[in-house]
């Protein structure tokens, strides 16, 4: 039941956790209530082997979306365990080779996390496998993982050695009505492609068709799985399932909270375009405004098809009067997600002072927002519901301690600069916390590192460890490993660019990034704190 993907050099293989127990197709599958439902899938007692083909419709396309759905499969499979500890479920499934796990199992371990390897399983090379791939003596292999607490994965192991898919499906937060489909749908009339009998079930679907337009909020849209993206890691029962809506809508927080703004955005925006599902004689096409696939599906003698209509068109798509390149008619601008975030960052009634951007080196305050976004929702996810003391190391004047305050409850902020001009501004900014902004050396001030102390959360470019001496760099690390529960560091420019990315810059200011390296702004691990935390 759990799609479980993992990163291997440039696809991904993403299959179906319980596809092991479908038995041979029978030669047809009869959908309750047909009588009122679209034509029942006539299917052949025979299945085609597994294989996933991509195609673009052009370079420009591919140049553009390739790489985000790259980062969007490393950002979801970051999510989806993830959720266990936002307590969204209780368990997650997910595969990595035994070199990945040296490293994954640390990150699991840092959280409280058990992960108990439960399946060995081939590599099949595919972007996409709803079918296990047996291991081959001398040949590359994955595990497969459970991670959750202790006790959950001990529970879960049993109900997966039992084969019990109710209880499999519960520990993943899937919700009952999806698991009583799959239960009906997968594992006792062994389809191999669930598309036609949730769409048939979906709202709005005519009696007696082969083609059926369906509609849908895009969390229940699972109709990208095979190009890995998706919102949910289970097969919904139907394409507008409130309970797969609410859990989709869930990991996408959660996802957005770990630090993949950006990557659940494409996500979405993905999700909300047209798309065409198509099947005949065991062979499904997918297409897009982006890219075809075709793959395997239930071998039939008549075509099948699902039209999910969007309510978005990528720039980069293929145009045209047929489905699914036709344009949506624009959304009025109320509606549209411009004019929601707008709503959701309405600018200040009453303008800020000149040097509100330019104290922090920006052009404008828009300049310096954006600037600033990675880093506030990086410390938001750090941060989670607890709040706490937070100390930014070089603050300027304090407006990205003011924007992580505004979006976190419960921040106390703290700040040390140089420059005193910065630090009066950050007094006004914070005037009910106007003590706690200092002017001096961030290596040399005692005035905030008070004993007794302890910061939820410092925030520290790393390039001001490259530009003093060794012993001093040293010092100020004893010093956030000492009292501060985690660290977090952010780059902006060449220093993100100097060596690599951030997560080079970091190694050489003696610090290890925690998850992607790419971003710029992450967690750090120190190593040795007190609580064993990052």
């Amino acid at each position: 039941m759990e799609t479980a993907r993992t990163a291997m050099a440039e696809t991904l293989t993403t299959p179906d956790a319980a596809d092991s127990l479908a038995a041979h197709p029978p030669a047809e599958t009869a959908i309750p209530g047909a009588a009122h439902r679209p034509a029942r899938m006539e299917r052949l007692d025979f299945t085609l082997p597994d294989f996933t083909r991509l195609a673009w419709v052009n370079d420009g396309a591919e140049r553009v979306w390739r790489p985000r759905l790259e980062r969007i499969a490393t950002a979801w499979a970051e999510t989806e365990w993830r959720a266990v500890l936002a307590g969204v479920r209780s368990c997650s499934v997910t595969m990595a080779s035994p070199e990945e796990f040296l490293g994954m199992g640390a990150s699991w371990a840092e959280e409280g996390l058990n992960a108990l390897p439960i399946e060995m399983m081939g590599i099949s090379g595919q972007p996409y496998s709803a079918t296990g791939v047996p291991v081959e003596a001398g040949q590359p292999f994955v595990f497969r993982f459970v991670v959750g607490r202790p006790a959950d994965v001990a529970t879960f192991k049993a109900a997966w050695d039992a084969g019990d898919q109710e209880a499999i499906g519960d520990h993943l937060g899937y919700p009952p009505c999806c698991r009583e489909f799959f239960r009906r749908v997968w594992v006792d009339d062994a389809m191999v492609d669930t598309t036609w009998p949730m769409a048939a079930a979906t709202a709005g679907a005519v009696p007696g068709t082969t083609t059926i337009e369906a509609s849908g909020p895009p969390e229940a849209n699972i109709l990208w799985r095979w190009m890995g993206v998706r919102a949910v890691p289970h097969l919904p029962c139907r394409l507008d399932c409130a309970a797969t809506v609410d859990l989709g809508a869930r990991l996408v927080e959660v996802g957005r909270q770990a630090g993949f703004a950006e990557e659940m955005d494409w996500l979405t925006e993905i999700l909300s375009w047209s798309v065409e599902w198509s099947a005949l004689h065991g062979i499904a096409q997918v297409k897009t405004p982006v890219l075809k696939v075709s793959t395997r599906t239930d071998a039939t003698t008549r075509r099948y098809v699902v039209r999910r209509r969007g309510s978005a068109h990528p720039a980069e798509g293929v145009r045209g009067l047929a489905f699914p390149f036709e344009v949506p008619v624009r959304l009025r601008l109320t509606e549209s997600r411009g004019f929601r975030r707008g709503l959701e960052n309405a600018v200040r009634l009453h303008p800020r002072p000149q040097w509100y951007a330019t104290d922090n080196g920006f052009s404008s305050v828009g300049a310096m927002h954006d600037a600033h976004r990675p880093v506030v929702e990086a410390g938001v996810a750090a941060l989670g519901q607890g709040g706490g003391n937070v100390i930014d190391l070089g603050c300027g004047n304090g407006a990205l301690l003011e924007r992580l305050a505004a979006a976190a409850p419960g921040v106390v902020p703290f700040g040390v600069d140089v420059d005193p001009q910065r630090i009066e501004h950050a007094r006004q900014l914070h005037a009910g916390d106007a003590d706690n902004f200092v002017s001096g050396d961030m290596f040399d001030s005692d005035q905030l590192w008070v004993e007794g102390r302890r910061f939820a959360l410092a925030i520290l470019m790393p390039g001001r460890l490259l530009e003093t001496d060794q012993a001093r760099a040293a010092a100020l690390r004893e010093r956030l490993r000492q009292s501060c529960d985690r660290v977090l560091v952010y780059a902006y420019g060449d220093w993100l660019t100097r060596d690599g990315d951030l997560a080079g810059l970091a190694k050489e200011a003696g610090l290890t990034v925690v998850g992607p390296g790419g971003q710029p702004a992450a967690l750090v691990v120190m190593d040795g704190s007190p609580r064993g935390e990052d």
